[in-house]
C-alpha cells in the first residue's frame, strides 16, 4: 500500500508572526548602543545650561571691580556644558562617567591674585610682585560624576566612586529636573555644601520604591578631593512612601525620610577652609575668614567632628507639590594664620545651628511632573526597549520656597578653646555669633518635554542685622568703604535655556 498522504497543518497566527528585532542603536527616551547579545549597552548622553544672571540691591552698583563688583553685573554665560557617557554590562554592572567643562569663567576679577612675591631667592619687597592677569579668561574640565555599581537585585546595590552623596532630597536631585536654577542656600551652602563625595554607597529601592535608603563610607572632603586625613565619613539617607503599595492612591508618591552624617576631620593634615555661604550666583555672605586685631588674616578651618541630622516630607497631591527638609548641623572648627594652617592653631570653635526650606509648586498648564520624581540622583541609566514610548509630556511649572539659616559661629568655643581674639566671633565686646539669612525664592518653568527647559528665577537674601555685630553676612552694602546701615538685602534675577538628554 502507498504510504499515507503526509499532513499539512495551517500555521497560526502566532507562528506566522515574527518577532521584530530590537534596535541596536537609536533613541528611546534616551540614545543607546548595544551588541546583539543584550551584553553591552552604552548611553551616551549630555547636558547644557545657558544662563543669565543679574543682581540688585543696596549698594550693588557701587561696589567696584576690585571688591568683587563684576560678578553682581548682569552677564550671559555658560553655567554648565557636561558630557556624559553611562552603560551596562553582564547584567549586573552599570557605570557612569561625566566630564564637566566648568561654564565659563573669569581669572583675577578683582587684579589681586598674585602669581610670585619675588623671584627666586629674592627678598620679597612692593615692587617685586608680580601678579596674574587681569580678567583672563578661564577654563578647566573637572570630574562630575564617576562611578561603578554592581546590583545583586533592586533592593541591594554597591557602588563606588564619586556621585552625588545619599544625603536629602535636595542634594540628590539632579540639576536637569530640579524646580529651582540652583539649590537653596541652606542645603547647599550649610547642611551639605560638599554636594558629591568619594566612596562607598550600599543603596537599593525596596518594593518598587516603597521603601529607599543608601548607607555611605566616604572620604569626606567632597567632589575632586582625595582625602587628605585618615578618618572617613558615615552618611545614611532613608524615607519611605506609607502609601506607594496603591499606584491610584492620591498619596501615593507622598514621602517622608531621614538624612544624617558624620565625619571627622584631623586637624594635623585638614586645613582647607570651611565652606562659605554664597547665594545661588555666587555672591560670599560669609567667607569663614576674618582680619584679627594684629592685621593677620585668620582662616575657619573644619576640625574634629562634622554631624548633620534631619528630616525630609514630600507631598505631591494631583497638580501641586509641597517639599520640606530641616537639619541641625554641629561642626567643629578650628582658626590658624594665613601661611601657618598645617602648623599652627590659633584656637578651637563650632558652627551650628539649623538649615532648612519649604517649597510649593504647582503645575497650571500643561502636564504635571514633567521633570519626575526628586531625590533619586544617581541611578544607573536603563532604557527597557519592550515597552512603547510614552506620548511627550510638556508643562508649566510655577513654584516659591522659602529657606533658611539659623545658625552661630564662635572661634573659640570648645573646651580649652584657646584665647579669643578682639576680632573673633564670640569674644567679650566683639563680633557677635550670629549666621542668619533667609531667602526667598520664586520660578517658572516652560517644560518642553523633561529635555527642555525655559527657566526664570527671582531670589531675594535678606541677613538682617548684616553690617553690625549681630549678623556674620555681609551683603554688598555692608562691604563698601562708607557702609549703608540700613543694607540687610540682596536681589538676584536669573533665567535659563537647558538641554539634557
Amino acid at each position: 500500500m502507498p504510504p499515507p498522504p503526509a499532513q499539512v497543518f495551517a500555521p497560526t497566527a502566532e507562528a506566522a508572526v515574527v518577532k521584530e528585532q530590537q534596535p541596536l542603536a537609536g533613541w528611546h527616551g534616551g540614545f543607546f548602543l548595544r551588541d546583539a547579545n543584550d551584553t553591552f549597552r552604552l548611553y551616551p548622553k549630555g547636558r547644557m545650561n545657558l544662563d543669565f544672571y543679574s543682581s540688585f540691591g543696596s549698594g550693588v552698583s557701587d561696589v567696584t571691580a576690585t571688591g568683587g563688583g563684576g560678578a553682581l553685573k548682569p552677564r550671559f554665560f555658560v553655567r554648565r556644558a557636561r558630557l556624559e557617557l553611562a552603560g551596562e554590562f553582564l547584567k549586573k554592572w552599570s557605570f557612569d562617567i561625566d566630564v564637566d567643562f566648568g561654564g565659563q569663567g573669569l581669572g583675577n576679577t578683582n587684579g589681586r591674585t598674585q602669581n610670585s612675591a619675588s623671584s627666586a631667592g629674592q627678598a620679597p619687597t612692593a615692587e617685586s610682585a608680580r601678579f596674574a592677569a587681569i580678567e583672563s579668561t578661564t577654563s578647566n574640565a573637572v570630574l562630575a560624576d564617576v562611578w561603578i555599581n554592581y546590583s545583586v537585585m533592586p533592593a541591594l546595590n554597591f557602588m563606588f566612586g564619586q556621585y552625588t552623596t545619599f544625603f536629602s532630597m535636595d542634594n540628590q536631585t539632579s540639576d536637569n529636573s530640579s524646580t529651582f536654577l540652583e539649590r537653596n542656600i541652606a542645603i547647599r551652602s550649610f547642611v551639605y555644601p560638599e554636594g558629591k563625595d568619594i566612596g562607598l554607597t550600599i543603596w537599593g529601592d525596596v518594593a518598587d520604591r516603597t521603601l529607599v535608603y543608601g548607607v555611605s563610607v566616604l572620604s569626606g572632603d567632597g567632589q575632586n578631593r582625595p582625602g587628605v586625613d585618615a578618618p572617613p565619613d558615615f552618611v545614611a539617607r532613608v524615607f519611605a512612601r506609607p502609601f506607594g503599595g496603591d499606584k491610584k492612591a492620591l498619596l501615593a508618591k507622598a514621602q517622608i525620610g531621614i538624612s544624617a552624617r558624620h565625619g571627622e576631620r584631623d586637624q594635623e593634615f585638614v586645613s582647607y577652609d570651611y565652606s562659605p555661604i554664597r547665594t545661588g550666583q555666587g555672591y560670599t555672605l560669609w567667607g569663614g575668614g576674618y582680619t584679627d586685631s594684629l592685621k593677620r588674616p585668620i582662616h575657619v578651618i573644619p576640625s574634629g567632628a562634622q554631624n548633620a541630622i534631619g528630616g525630609e516630607l514630600r507631598l505631591p497631591i494631583k497638580m501641586a507639590e509641597l517639599r520640606a527638609e530641616a537639619y541641625y548641623v554641629a561642626n567643629n572648627t578650628r582658626e590658624a594664620v594665613e601661611g601657618y594652617q598645617l602648623t599652627n592653631t590659633e584656637r578651637l570653635g563650632q558652627v551650628k545651628g539649623l538649615g532648612w526650606y519649604v517649597q510649593l509648586s504647582a503645575w497650571p498648564v500643561g502636564d504635571a511632573f514633567v521633570n519626575g520624581d526628586p531625590g533619586f540622583s544617581p541611578r544607573p541609566t536603563k532604557v527597557d526597549l519592550s515597552k512603547e514610548l510614552e506620548k511627550p509630556k510638556a508643562g508649566l511649572e510655577v513654584a516659591a520656597h522659602l529657606a533658611g539659616i539659623n545658625a552661630t559661629y564662635d572661634g573659640a568655643s570648645r573646651e580649652n578653646g584657646g584665647v579669643y581674639d578682639a576680632k573673633t566671633p564670640g569674644a567679650e565686646d566683639g563680633p557677635g555669633t550670629d549666621l542668619k539669612v533667609m531667602q526667598i525664592g520664586l520660578a517658572a518653568n516652560y517644560w518642553h518635554t523633561k529635555n527642555v527647559r525655559l527657566g526664570v528665577n527671582y531670589n531675594a537674601y535678606l541677613t538682617p542685622g548684616s553690617g553690625s555685630n549681630e549678623n556674620l553676612l555681609r551683603v554688598p552694602g555692608n562691604t563698601l568703604s562708607e557702609p549703608d546701615p540700613e543694607a540687610h538685602a540682596l536681589h538676584e534675577v536669573s533665567a535659563r535655556l537647558g538641554l539634557s538628554f
